[in-house]
């Protein structure tokens, strides 16, 4: 049972845009994070080695002290960096032109803000002193910002080009599902022969488009099976509903006057409706979805005697029976069902004339024979289909569903079944596929 509200859907190409941007996105965020983290991690270690370096290059003169002078060794770019210094030595700040005051000690480099400016500050161990030296980084910030914008551009340029990129090849994957999606429903409710025809290089569209079709086929099939059904019930069953209907009328008429037409229709309508409650019980059988066998051991040629005995208590058989006994796992109940369809209809088919069964050793192959009409070759395939009568068999009585019911219990219980007519006439039904167990003595 669906559902009146149908649920909420994007188009696959709106799907596959949106998650190639994401994974885009999300690959961009990641590498811009990296080159980030790098390029601000060397940055700040390249300028705390320059700006060691120049603290070297002014403090370290003989007896000139921290405060040497600035022109010595280093050029104009250590001295404007030792001019705009910040020196602590110990807890004593030495020189804070920007006053950001003291200083707690951490060895190595790390950024500090003070009143909205950034500054790197540097921390090392000298002659047993702990000494903090450091600098206003504008170039830090500058590059910062320009690293920043960069990186802002790069993610938005590749937003862009994923979202168009995403839109073609969203389209180009969309497109063909598309095109299966609308000759199907046009396959659907135009023409069940109809197929789809496409051509794709892509081996999963191919391989969809083929199994829609295989698939289309098995429901064309379906379809005409079951119109084909649908026209044989109605036509079996017209005939005895119009027997009724007949001897009904009849003994409207002539029953008050003669009461031996009464017994003679109320005969034939009491035959007729138990044929067609047979009719009944077989359409019910040939309609279950699936049968579930209770398999056992079971002795084949005890099955046998038991389906025979039902069926010689209405008619007269001439047998030849050549079985050991074997035992096999199978359902008892669905076997015996099988072997009498099977006798009765070589019994309809060959009245008056020996059925044989026999065991082929060899090919574990159970073997059933009357001296029948025999089965032609063209319509061997169609014998088990329902309602089907051919022209060997059009005069005996029947509604033609006893090998359909047959042929239905053999699938079920995983055995095969081949049909021959010897040259010497009849038919032969040959039974394979056996799980056999063992050989007991008769």
């Amino acid at each position: 049972m669906s559902s009146n509200k149908s649920a909420f859907t994007l188009p696959l190409s709106v799907i596959l845009t949106i998650s190639f941007i994401i994974l885009l996105v999300l690959v961009i965020a990641f590498i811009s994070i990296f080159v980030y983290r790098v390029s601000t991690t060397v940055f700040i270690n390249n300028y705390s080695k320059e700006l060691l370096n120049s603290y070297r290059a002014f403090s370290t003169v003989p007896q000139r002290g921290i405060m040497g002078s600035p022109g010595f060794m280093g050029g104009w770019r250590n001295q404007q960096l030792y001019e705009n210094m910040f020196v602590q030595i110990g807890e004593n700040v030495i020189r804070d032109n920007d006053e950001i005051g003291n200083q707690k000690f951490v060895e190595g480099p790390r950024i500090v803000s003070e009143s909205g400016k950034t500054y790197l500050l540097y921390g090392f161990v000298e002659n047993g002193e702990k000494l903090i030296i450091g600098t206003h980084m504008l170039e830090y910030e500058v590059f910062l910002n320009a690293l920043k914008k960069t990186l802002g551009l790069g993610v938005l340029l590749a937003i862009a080009l994923s979202l168009i990129f995403g839109i073609i090849m969203g389209r180009r994957i969309a497109k063909p599902l598309k095109e299966i999606s609308n000759a199907l429903q046009d396959t659907i409710l135009s023409d069940l022969s109809k197929r789809i025809e496409m051509n794709s290089k892509a081996k999963e569209i191919h391989d969809l488009k083929e199994a829609l079709n295989r698939s289309l086929e098995k429901i064309e099939e379906a379809y005409r099976r079951q119109e084909q059904f649908s026209s044989d019930v109605a036509h079996e069953i017209r005939s005895p509903l119009t027997s009724i209907v007949g001897f009904s009328r009849l003994i409207k008429r002539w029953g008050i006057k003669d009461p031996d037409v009464v017994l003679e229709a109320a005969k034939n309508i009491t035959e007729t409706a138990e044929s067609m409650i047979t009719l009944t019980e077989s359409l019910l059988f040939l309609a279950k979805p699936d049968l579930k066998p209770e398999f056992s051991a079971v002795n084949l040629k005890e099955a046998l005697e038991k389906a025979l005995d039902f069926v010689s208590r209405s008619a007269n058989i001439e047998m030849k029976f050549e079985l050991p006994g074997i035992i096999v796992m199978t359902d008892k109940k669905l076997i015996q069902l099988a072997f009498k369809i099977l006798l009765e209809n070589s019994i309809k088919h060959a009245p008056g004339k020996p059925i044989e069964i026999f065991w082929k050793s060899e090919s574990s192959t159970l073997i059933f024979r009357d001296y029948g009409p025999g089965i032609p070759e063209q319509e061997k395939e169609r014998v088990f289909q329902r309602f089907y009568k051919g022209d060997f068999s059009r005069t005996g009585s029947g509604y033609g569903l006893g090998l359909s019911i047959f042929k239905k219990i053999i699938d079920t219980l995983g055995l095969t079944v081949q049909v021959e007519t010897p040259e010497t006439g009849g038919t032969m039904f040959l039974l394979g596929g056996w799980n056999e167990i063992r050989s007991v003595r008769s």
